[in-house]
């Protein structure tokens, strides 16, 4: 290996990277554990976002490289799998690809090189390669031949260093489609695994007892919404009634988006066993949780689900790591991770039903589709396997043990970054020995930017960091997001388009997402909290467009216009812009367990953070599901503490003789937990005495298998007893109650 200085460019943080999971923990090792002689350079966002509101000198000539590209873009008589390519790629996104520092480029999933300077890619699977013309599940490959000049034209190029993979069919796969000597000496297997900064601990936690076992399934390392099927969320659903049926007893906690009823049982899932024991033995938790609560979660259950269509190596071999059992699909790749029987269990079928070649191309793809039969033999297998495997706990510790010590011999591996980068710097070093033409860092625009890129703790914030946007607020016009360790609020869209990630598109085209990009939700001081969000109308359009046509043939006037319009632009919206925020609404603390904590007047609100933006009337009417006011935030911190409590990990000491007392206050009534049940009690009347309850003892009580459930009783009792306004007091006094 040459012992060269190596400075590597990454623009994961451009909005063209956002389909593509930008900083995805599957290559955070790489740098965790890097050699010293390779640094990094990437773009901070909310960084390029303050300099380019500030400096709009260097803003427009930004603007004007990426007009200069879009305009050259236009010109290529290009066919339509190059148009789309740069439709992807983004003008403003090439040119911040461009002007980030660094001697090589280093791309992941899709190779999107600004081929100006050299260049590796490293991927998973081939199919992502040809993103976006073509994705997994996605079935045949279309237009291959124009695919194949496209992406050769990419891969051949001097420019393109080496091309990476831990998966050999992927790299067999790329050589089978090119049929390119050039490519196929580019090509390198590698070892992957998992940063030690992502893991906790050096042993297994010590778990429950597996007479009631603990489960998770999670659609995908990203948190996507939209993977629910494809990683085999329903069959796992079936696979929990089938658990229970058994007379077995235990908790499902499902980390993803809840799908639709209709998409659920169009999928063969019994919507109404599902309902029913949603609060009791399974959990949805919908909320993006961060890499260490993810950990967390993971150390705490049995068993890890995924029988789905995709690898999802990264979350795998995190699972295994923090002791919990993976039981997963034959899917192609799967073997580098685990032996059946010995670190955990493979269902068999899917690889030989899912992926098949493609006919022109002879390429291995997978399909997903409806398959009813694959369906029922996987859920079959669950079934059979877990059960058989319960039946022994000895088996399953010891099977446990295995899969442990393999996971810390193998995933936590440093060496296997190290490996990569000695490659990649004496493919570099070749590189600069054969070719005359580098790309030097002496340009004025690169050297104004130098500060905005990630440094210091930054680059463990974008690891993990959401790598697909995250809805975080929805307050009507204003929501807010967070993406890659950046917290984006914008105005007027909840569904922003691809471009609307950059912090260039509110600059660089009319009718994109208005964003403020910050580091932290306090930052916003609250101002998406407001219901009147307007934008300064400004200038008409049809006038400034009417003006432009009139000085086009006058450059020097042109530039000139266009540079005064930008900051009375600027200006007026710095002066007008941000709203102000209700003095009476106040956000006191955000993401607590999933709720948003507001303070309204004198009463304070923990409201789900899935519902729509708050609104004062609908909030004093308990229209929010689990909403209520409390006098303090100490108290909304105390009932949530216990609301997630009572939720997650009721009666795990098998006692239901117990009363536990989940929340002092609620509307004149304490909450207390008995085994599986919880019972509400007017808060005069001492301890729950389940006897009492049974015989209607006291004056007022109410039951259920959640807190939720108990609340919603109690309001539903308010409300019919009379108005929303009144007040407990008057219940008692007509009830007779001291």
């Amino acid at each position: 290996m040459t012992d060269v200085s190596l400075n590597v460019a990454v623009p994961w943080c451009l909005s063209h990277y956002v389909p593509l999971d930008g900083f995805h923990p599957l290559y955070r090792a790489f740098f965790d554990h890097s050699p010293t002689y390779v640094t990094f350079s990437a773009w901070d966002n909310v960084k390029l976002y303050r300099k380019f509101l500030c400096d709009i000198s260097l803003r427009n000539t930004i603007l004007s490289k990426a007009k200069t590209e879009e305009s050259c873009a236009s010109r290529l008589n290009s066919g339509p799998v190059a148009k789309r390519y740069i439709e992807q790629f983004w003008p403003p996104n090439q040119v911040l690809t461009t002007e980030l520092m660094g001697d090589i480029e280093f791309h992941h999933t899709a190779p999107f090189p600004s081929l100006k300077r050299p260049f590796v890619f490293h991927c998973e699977s081939f199919v992502s390669v040809l993103f976006p013309f073509f994705q997994q599940n996605s079935g045949d490959v279309e237009d291959y031949n124009e695919l194949r000049k496209h992406y050769r034209g990419i891969l051949a190029d001097p420019l393109c260093l080496g091309i990476f993979s831990h998966i050999p069919k992927t790299l067999h796969a790329l050589s089978q489609f090119f049929s390119d000597p050039i490519i196929d000496g580019k090509l390198f297997p590698s070892r992957i695994g998992l940063s030690a900064n992502m893991l906790s601990g050096d042993k297994p936690q010590q778990k429950s007892s597996l007479s009631r076992p603990w489960f998770l399934f999670m659609n995908s390392a990203n948190q996507k919404s939209d993977n629910f099927f494809r990683r085999g969320g329903h069959l796992v659903l079936r696979f929990w009634k089938n658990f229970l049926a058994s007379g077995r007893d235990g908790i499902l906690v499902l980390r993803c988006v809840k799908p639709s009823d209709r998409e659920l049982m169009e999928y063969g899932v019994d919507l109404s066993f599902v309902n029913a024991e949603i609060g009791r033995s399974i959990i949805w938790a919908q909320d993006y949780l961060a890499c260490h609560e993810m950990n967390a979660l993971m150390a705490n259950v049995h068993f890890f689900l995924l029988p789905g269509t995709s690898l999802h190596s990264v979350a795998g071999m995190e699972a295994m790591s923090m002791g919990a059992l993976p039981v997963v699909s034959d899917m192609v790749g799967r073997s580098l991770y685990i032996n059946d029987n010995e670190e955990g269990m493979i269902l068999h079928g899917l690889e030989k039903v899912i992926w098949q070649k493609d006919v022109a191309t002879n390429i291995l793809v997978d399909r997903h589709r409806r398959t009813p039969d694959l369906d029922d033999s996987l859920v079959a297998q669950m079934t059979s396997r877990v059960g058989t495997l319960l039946e022994d706990p000895r088996a399953y510790w010891d099977m446990r043990a295995r899969m442990f010590l393999h996971a810390k011999e193998q995933f936590p591996d440093q060496g296997f970054a190290q490996e990569f980068w000695s490659t990649v710097s004496d493919l570099y070093a070749r590189f600069r020995r054969t070719s005359s033409t580098l790309v030097h860092d002496d340009e004025f625009e690169r050297q104004s930017l130098r500060d905005c890129r990630v440094q210091g703790e930054a680059w463990s914030r974008v690891f993990e960091s959401p790598t697909q946007p995250m809805r975080r607020i929805n307050a009507g016009r204003g929501v807010v997001w967070e993406l890659g360790s950046s917290i984006i609020h914008s105005y007027g869209k909840t569904d922003p388009s691809l471009e609307d990630w950059s912090v260039l598109a509110q600059h660089f085209s009319t009718g994109p997402l208005q964003g403020t990009f910050v580091n932290t939700i306090e930052e916003l001081e609250g101002t998406y909290l407001c219901s009147n969000e307007t934008r300064p109308r400004g200038t008409s359009r049809k006038f400034i467009a009417w003006i432009s046509g009139i000085l086009k043939p006058f450059p020097a006037l042109y530039r000139f216009s266009a540079t005064v319009l930008s900051k009375l632009r600027y200006n007026r919206w710095a002066r007008f812009a941000k709203p102000k925020a209700n003095p009476d609404i106040e956000l006191m603390r955000q993401g607590v367990s999933g709720f948003n904590i507001i303070r309204y007047r004198n009463r304070y609100y923990p409201i789900p953070q899935h519902e729509e933006g708050f609104i004062p009337n609908p909030a004093e009417d308990g229209a929010y599901s689990s909403c209520f006011s409390v006098s303090s935030v100490d108290h909304a911190l105390r009932y949530i503490s216990a609301s997630v409590l009572s939720s997650i990990r009721f009666d795990l000491d098998g006692r239901s003789d117990l009363s536990d007392l989940i929340l002092g206050e609620f509307h004149g009534f304490q909450i207390f937990r008995q085994g599986k049940e919880f019972h509400a009690i007017f808060m005069n009347e001492s301890s729950l005495v389940r006897e009492k309850i049974l015989s209607k003892q006291y004056s007022h009580s109410f039951s259920g298998f959640s807190v939720n459930e108990v609340q919603s009783k109690i309001l539903c009792a308010l409300n019919t007893e009379q108005a929303q306004t009144t007040s407990l007091e008057n219940v008692r006094r007509r009830e007779g109650s001291p």
